[in-house]
């Protein structure tokens, strides 16, 4: 036999006050008086008969879920990495954070039908580089359903994005590495994993960065590009770099596994890293940088700190009742984290 629910009812009974007190003490409502010795009453009550608030009837009553969605690749470590920061965010609220994965073409319009039924009350998606799904912001603008993308959308101001400043992070690396005037210029490797190289928003930034780097100081910019999986082809090039009269200039990679391959390259090669190869990273998105020895030199891009301003940017739109009218891209700075690289 299912036992019976506790309800607001039985606990006003049980305090000896009407329903009306047990919501003030329990939402906290401005305008009605509640004594300590009243709040004290309600509290002993809830405790005493296990009450616990119907999270159905609140949304009901309130309009809100008090649930946030989160939509991205599960199997992505970055998703992992903006979900820390969404969490927290999330804490101060008391929200809880329903996770959907990316599991067909449709994942997306069953969170519009999540929210349309009061179940979410925003919708996060963490996106790839130069998302923009023109279709789906249109429908999200629609339906005034409160959005924000991270990653994607940055080159579009149809909704609320959170980036980081990839052209910023390039700078700041740069401008540690060349910290000692006797190093000659760094060299910019960039990695792909596709045939186009420079496909995305934030690599155009990066490279970009980089160049404009170097047409400020008057060099000559130097750019290897390779597959990411192509730790042969790491190899050759620092044998190709070794002839160099003033040995191996810094390098300064787009992605962190290009310098784990560095690394064992170099050990190959009886170089040793932070001596004979100097090198950075402008990411670190596997997190590895204090597990290699020496440590690697790298910008973070701050993944966590997105999630959180995503949630931020959402709670605006919730508070508000509408979206923001300004869309434009919130951009984070990337963090200097100095190893013993270079």
């Amino acid at each position: 036999m299912t036992r019976k629910r506790v309800t607001s009812f039985d606990v006003a009974k049980r305090a000896g006050v009407s329903r009306s007190v047990v919501s003030a003490v329990l939402n906290g409502t401005q305008g009605i008086g509640v004594s300590p010795e009243t709040r004290e009453a309600v509290l002993a009550a809830i405790k005493e008969l296990n009450y616990h608030v119907d999270s159905q009837a609140r949304a009901m009553r309130t309009g809100q879920s008090s649930c946030l969605a989160a939509f991205g690749d599960t199997g992505n470590p970055l998703f992992l990495q903006v979900l820390e920061g969404i969490q927290q965010a999330c804490l101060a609220r008391r929200y809880h954070i329903l996770i959907c994965g990316q599991e067909d073409g449709e994942a997306r319009e069953r969170l519009l039908e999540l929210y349309l039924q009061n179940r979410i009350d925003g919708i996060i998606t963490l996106d790839p580089v130069s998302y923009c799904d023109e279709q789906w912001a249109a429908e999200v603008n629609r339906l005034q359903v409160p959005y924000v993308s991270i990653e994607g959308y940055a080159e579009n101001d149809s909704v609320i994005s959170v980036q980081a400043d990839y052209y910023k992070s390039v700078m700041d690396a740069l401008a540690y590495m060349s910290r000692d005037t006797a190093l000659p210029p760094p060299i910019y490797v960039h990695l792909h994993n596709n045939d186009n190289l420079a496909s995305n928003w934030a690599e155009k930034r990066r490279e970009q960065a980089y160049t404009d780097w170097c047409a400020n100081r008057r060099v000559e910019p130097r750019i290897e590009r390779l597959h990411a999986d192509d730790e042969l082809g790491l190899r050759r090039v620092l044998q190709r770099l070794q002839a160099e009269v003033a040995g191996i200039p810094p390098l300064l990679f787009n992605w962190a596994m290009g310098a784990i391959g560095t690394y064992r390259a170099a050990w190959e090669l009886d170089l040793r890293v932070g001596e004979h190869v100097k090198l950075m990273a402008a990411d670190d998105t596997l997190r590895v940088n204090r597990h290699l020895v020496p440590s690697l030199s790298m910008m973070e891009i701050p993944y966590a700190a997105m999630g959180a301003e995503a949630v931020a940017a959402l709670f605006s739109q919730i508070d508000k009742g509408e979206p923001l009218e300004g869309r434009e891209a919130r951009f984070l700075q990337a963090k200097l984290h100095p190893g013993e690289s270079i």
